[in-house]
């Protein structure tokens, strides 16, 4: 008899809800993580922000502490969570305003001089 496909047997990680949320929270560290490994050097100090070292080094240990230790409810991990979040919402909006790709126009850059007719 064929087993049935339910989602623990498609998706063996994502078993129970605080799977779930382990798997989310690594995500978002990863996503944090690679964001600072990608930024310029200079971005960081044009932004007036911790220096690009400080900011992979601090991302890149929690990130980790939650896949070696295995727990984002631990001190290490619930901290790691703050330094992501801090530097998604803080940094990471200076650093692209920093370096020109700001909020505004999604990339359309505005003419210069005089209108056409």
């Amino acid at each position: 008899m064929l087993a049935l496909a339910t989602f623990q047997n498609l998706f063996p990680g994502f078993a129970d809800p605080i799977s779930v949320i382990w798997w989310v929270v690594l995500g978002l560290k990863l996503v944090a993580l690679v964001d600072a490994a990608f930024r310029p050097r200079a971005v960081f100090v044009a932004a007036d922000k911790l220096t690009k070292p400080g900011w992979v080094l601090i991302l890149s240990a929690f990130t980790l502490s939650q896949i070696f230790q295995g727990g984002w409810l631990s001190f290490f991990g619930l901290i790691g969570i703050v330094a992501a979040g801090v530097y998604l919402v803080d940094a990471r909006p200076a650093l692209r305003a920093a370096s020109g790709r700001g909020r505004g126009g999604w990339g359309i850059r505005r003419r210069r001089g005089p209108r056409p007719l």
